[in-house]
């Protein structure tokens, strides 16, 4: 790992933004006017007291928060200084409950949060932030790891001085010991999320990813959301057609606002072209995972949640087709050597260090949008990369009866004619896999739809559990379909005894 570029001090506007947004809590900008004079420690020492008071009003605690968050905004680079020169000691602190301000490459406050999740924000002492942590680690976001913190800065306790600070984890430092009693720490697991790159780029590059695979920006890859933890278990959420990891982010915000998810699970994203041929997805995913329990000697058991064609290649991943069922589907391929990128594609075994799938919306006998005219229109716009035409033009000609006009693309590998699909509904998963499936509520029974998938389609006989819920083909987010994954999840954790130390501490106090 290169070795981090300091801590960037924060930006003059948007340290005003900070405190204006702060301040609109309490009805206006009061706070832009120029800070009362007097040693920084008074002063944040007079809003802690304030803070802590039994008898102070939730308006002047409101207005001693926004205060003292101001002031270490404002103040924020000798205060990160202070965290790294005279930090807190934590009580009973595990592992990664305070970080070194010179690990990340840049902190920022956040200026202003947009709460759509409760359970992930906490009122309380501290300034919230995120911190960018770069790494070399090839599953990292390339634009670095999004990290929440947050600044907490008390006056010495002998001479009133400022100050004693650390960079908390949030998540791991619930409370603060100060002066004048113990304070819960302030949190902001949010922001972080609606900033990170691990969800890939937001709209219009699932169409582009679509129409010309070929301009796909790198390799398909496995990218984190955190940084890797051994102690938790990998949950991996492979999106669908015209998708990018981006379309999780409602979904993930969900998870992660359960303690014991975000305590026992790390999220991973399959990024991906989607109009390439489904096979071949599905060998790309199978490689970015070899790839990632490789690089970082994975040992906890994988889940898998796979929306619509991203069900499909979860399935593949638990599931075996020899070299006779790639016969049926491809003639001759038993011809092509071992190495083949085709003969690759279509005879594999299951994994064996996944311990559960979720099927989202999944079309297993396919969809008939694929072959519908819509399907066509589609076909016909999708323009394959020229080394994968190239691959598989050479087969088309090498085997005999395999030429066709035009190569198959993703919505080819989706419509119920594929064989490709019938080979698969053929085998049996080896892992207990579960379905949720979309019903639009027209009160059509076996014969109801998401809008995309029938009933029929998505119902996979094997599945240790299936819900069907009130939605269309996008409801991954849906209330219930949450709340059946969460019970999923749980699953897996109650098989799993926890690992690694106790996930919180249980306050910081200045030493």
């Amino acid at each position: 790992m290169t070795p981090p570029k300091p801590a960037l001090p924060p930006r003059p506007a948007a340290v005003i933004v900070a405190a204006c947004s702060l301040a609109l809590l309490l009805g206006g900008c009061q706070s832009l006017q120029p800070p009362e004079p007097g040693p920084l420690g008074a002063r944040l020492d007079a809003q802690i007291r304030i803070l802590a008071s039994p008898g102070a009003g939730e308006r002047a605690r409101a207005r001693a928060a926004v205060e003292s968050r101001g002031l270490m905004a404002a103040h924020l680079p000798e205060l990160l200084k202070a965290a790294a020169d005279r930090p807190l000691v934590p009580l009973d602190a595990a592992p990664g409950g305070l970080a070194s301000p010179g690990g990340f490459a840049d902190i920022e406050p956040v200026t202003q949060p947009r709460p759509t999740r409760p359970e992930l924000h906490r009122a309380g002492l501290g300034l919230p932030l995120v911190g960018r942590l770069d790494s070399q680690d090839p599953n990292a976001p390339r634009a670095g790891y999004q990290i929440p913190l947050t600044l907490v800065a008390l006056p010495e306790p002998q001479s009133g001085a400022c100050c004693e600070a650390a960079l908390a984890n949030p998540d791991r430092v619930e409370r603060v010991r100060t002066a004048h009693g113990d304070l819960s720490l302030a949190m902001d697991l949010e922001t972080p999320l609606a900033v990170t790159r691990a969800m890939g780029p937001r709209t219009g590059a699932g169409l582009l990813n679509l129409l010309r695979p070929g301009r796909f920006d790198g390799r398909p890859r496995i990218v984190f959301l955190q940084p890797y933890d051994p102690d938790k278990i990998p949950v991996v959420l492979v999106h669908g057609l015209m998708s990018t990891p981006r379309m999780w982010e409602p979904l993930v915000k969900d998870l992660i606002a359960d303690p014991q998810i975000r305590a026992r699970c790390q999220f991973w994203f399959f990024y991906y072209p989607t109009g390439q041929p489904v096979p071949l997805s599905a060998l790309q995913l199978r490689e970015a995972l070899d790839d990632a329990v490789r690089a970082h000697g994975v040992k906890q058991p994988l889940i898998l949640l796979g929306h619509s064609m991203g069900g499909i290649l979860a399935r593949a991943q638990v599931s075996r087709l020899t070299l006779a069922e790639a016969e049926t589907q491809l003639p001759g391929v038993s011809a092509l050597p071992d190495s083949s990128l085709v003969r690759r594609a279509l005879v594999f075994e299951p994994r064996t260090d996944v311990s559960r799938v979720v099927f989202l919306f999944t079309p297993h006998r396919g969809s008939r949008l694929a072959s519908s005219g819509l399907g066509a229109w589609g076909i016909r716009l999708i323009r394959l990369p020229d080394t994968l035409l190239g691959e598989l033009a050479a087969v088309a000609h090498q085997l005999p009866g395999t030429g066709r006009s035009r190569l198959p693309t993703s919505i080819h590998g989706l419509s119920p004619q594929s064989q490709f699909l019938r080979a698969l509904d053929r085998t049996r998963p080896t892992v207990p896999t579960h379905s949720i499936i979309g019903d639009r509520g027209r009160g059509d029974g076996l014969a109801g739809s998401d809008g995309v998938v029938p009933y029929l389609s998505a119902h996979l006989p094997s599945a240790e559990s299936e819900l069907v819920v009130p939605t269309g083909h996008g409801g991954f987010a849906h209330p219930e379909s949450v709340a059946e994954l969460k019970r999923i999840i749980r699953l897996t954790l109650a098989e799993r005894p926890e690992r690694g130390p106790a996930a919180r501490t249980d306050g910081a106090r200045a030493r």
